[in-house]
């Protein structure tokens, strides 16, 4: 063939693939690139909200108070969508459009989650014309929502709850789950005897459980915990040091300026009690607030006057033996559940219990649980069946603590159904509510569709206190952009994570419970005058604000310029030695009880004293009181 006839060939045939080739690969990089940048701004924008929702909450004496909840996730999401319209604005994009690309943003807390979605406004039957009481023409655009029109909120709050019923046994009750082994239990069990009842579940009379001797002491994992192991805890509000307490998530502090003391006996041996003591708490502008609780008043010295509260208080910070009622609570709940309860045992709305005998529940039983044609819909809704999981165990068998263990597959697989299914479903509402007027195929119609989210991001999202985001509908290319991000919030009041608590050394420095330089011979002991219990929770590291009187700012780190973080074990991480399954694990294989002792006591304190542990009890009594975490005082 001649040489021309080869160029004719190539200039008519191969040249036109080769440029349409190196189009569609030139048009494949620009589409990943794009997509990478679109992720990364995603990313961003939902980092930039968790560390707003961290801010607002960590310095909010109320933060874990529903109404003040709702109200920093709206800030969270405000944030969120000035960073997320910022990063885009100079690719066009401005804010009034970019809602209509973020079908959902899901907030997943302790015991459930908040979605942020735009939804349809439902108004039918009003007349767009219609006037006001004084006969003034309605302006939709000064506080009245038009008829059908889209609009942004969070939906109702949604429990990683599931329903379960065996008729056999009388049973038909819910169980609510958390991301750590505290459950609420709600209905039914047995004939005519409804349950409301909520706590730490452990294995009991185990080794490796929660057991009881006949003194009345609580052992754990070996390590004992008498009502006498009381701590006095002290930290810095400002520059001076005080005495406290966390009930219920907020901290009160003891301010003893006088010397004028009375001996009360609460059964357990006389204590002074200072009648000058006045108790405060930081409130959220910074200043001390003495509103809370009466000052001791002489004139009334009857059981049940204000003295009795302030007795409370008094005792609870001076003290405080909130790690012995974690685990003794922990061992009434948990043996009620499992089998036959403690004498005079009564639930959280105050009926004796004879126990719910629960021990067999079965994974099966609980009203997610499908199998056959109902499991493939599922399926290709993009949902987890829970036959996924296996189709029938004990969910109570075992260590319920642990990581591996069958509660927590049986809990991990309740929350990702629950928010599968209600985010799915929130998506796709959005889709209907934005391409109402359209069919598939019409110009301007966007899929929003719940995205795949891979087994990592489910697997922080089942332990952990963060962000979901979605973004869906950007045009890059020839395809429309649909991705997600997950953030975790690593620096929450939600829960107490067993990961969270450091260990104080001789050397004045916290470290991680995993620190590979931590013995027994280095752990600081408790000694006269030295208040600092070996554990503490990791937020007491944040620098709070104090206001002075005369409205001077002073910032501060609770544990004082003393007391420092390890460099090594907490910021660098490095210098630990590998946990394995969990933390739990990771103690238990310790040798050192001095270890033990001072984790599992930190541990145990501040979840008893964490806002979660007594939220069914405000509901019965009301107006946030504390009387459930003093009648132990």
């Amino acid at each position: 063939m001649k040489l021309s006839n080869l160029a004719i060939i190539f200039l008519i045939i191969i040249f036109p693939i080769i440029v349409v080739l190196s189009e569609y690969i030139n048009n494949r990089i620009e589409i990943a690139t794009t997509e990478l940048e679109y992720n990364t701004k995603l990313i961003d924008a939902t980092y930039d909200a968790i560390k707003a929702y961290q801010i607002n909450t960590v310095n909010n004496a109320f933060g874990d108070v529903t109404n003040s909840k709702i109200s920093d996730i709206e800030d969270a999401v405000n944030v969120f969508f000035n960073s997320l319209t910022n990063s885009f604005n100079y690719t066009g994009y401005k804010a009034s459009i970019m809602k209509q690309y973020v079908p959902a943003i899901g907030f997943t807390l302790y015991d459930g989650y908040y979605i942020y979605s735009p939804f349809e406004n439902k108004l039918t039957g009003v007349d767009i014309d219609a006037k006001d009481s004084d006969g003034n023409p309605i302006n939709y655009d000064q506080g009245y929502s038009k008829p059908e029109e889209i609009t942004n909120g969070l939906k109702p709050y949604v429990y990683y709850s599931v329903r379960y019923i065996n008729t056999s046994e009388n049973w038909d009750f819910v169980i609510t789950y958390t991301l750590d082994n505290y459950i609420t239990i709600q209905g039914n069990i047995g004939l005519n005897n409804y349950v409301y009842d909520c706590g730490y579940l452990y294995s009991v009379d185990t080794p490796t459980g929660i057991r009881k001797d006949v003194n009345d002491v609580y052992i754990f994992d070996g390590i004992e915990f008498r009502e006498s192991d009381t701590e006095e805890l002290k930290e810095y509000v400002g520059t001076q040091e005080y005495s406290y307490a966390k009930i219920n998530g907020k901290k009160y502090y003891l301010e003893e300026n006088e010397n004028d003391f009375f001996d009360y006996d609460d059964g357990n041996g006389g204590k002074r009690i200072n009648k000058k003591a006045r108790f405060f708490y930081i409130d959220n502008s910074g200043q001390k607030n003495y509103s809370q609780i009466a000052k001791y008043d002489d004139t009334k010295n009857t059981e049940y006057d204000r003295n009795k509260e302030f007795i409370k208080y008094y005792l609870a910070i001076k003290y405080n033996k909130s790690a012995y009622i974690y685990y003794k609570r922990a061992y009434e709940f948990s043996k009620a559940v499992l089998g036959s309860a403690v004498n005079n045992y009564k639930d959280k709305a105050g009926k004796t219990q004879s126990g719910y005998n629960l021990s067999n529940l079965n994974h099966n039983q609980c009203e997610y649980y499908d199998t056959g044609t109902r499991t493939e819909n599922l399926k290709k809704s993009g949902i987890t069946p829970l036959s996924e999981y296996g189709d029938s165990f004990n969910i109570f068998a075992g260590d319920m603590h642990l990581a591996d263990s069958n509660f927590n597959k049986h809990r991990k697989a309740i929350i990702r159904y629950v928010i599968e299914t209600n985010m799915s479903t929130a998506i796709s509402g959005f889709s209907s509510s934005v391409n109402k007027n359209l069919k598939e195929r019409d110009i301007g119609y966007i899929q929003y569709i719940m995205p795949k989210i891979s087994e990592t991001d489910w697997d922080i999202i089942q332990n952990n206190v963060c962000a979901i985001a979605f973004l869906q509908g950007l045009k890059i290319g020839t395809k429309n952009y649909n991705g997600y991000s997950v953030v975790a919030n690593m620096l929450t009041k939600e829960y107490i994570d067993e990961n969270d608590i450091y260990i104080l050394k001789n050397d004045n420095t916290y470290c991680k419970a995993n620190d590979s330089t931590l013995d027994a011979s280095n752990i600081k002991p408790k000694t006269t005058g030295n208040n600092y219990y070996p554990g503490i929770w990791k937020i007491n590291f944040e620098r709070l604000k104090y206001v002075k009187e005369d409205g001077t700012e002073v910032y501060y780190y609770p544990t004082g310029a003393g007391l420092l973080g390890s460099y090594t074990s907490i910021m660098g991480s490095y210098k630990v030695n590998e946990i394995g399954n969990d933390m739990y694990s990771y103690i238990h294989n310790q040798n050192d009880n001095t270890l033990k002792k001072a984790y599992y006591m930190a541990l145990g304190r501040e979840r008893w004293c964490s806002y979660n542990v007594n939220n069914i009890n405000y509901e019965l009594h009301g107006n946030n009181r504390n009387e459930f975490f003093l009648d132990d005082y």
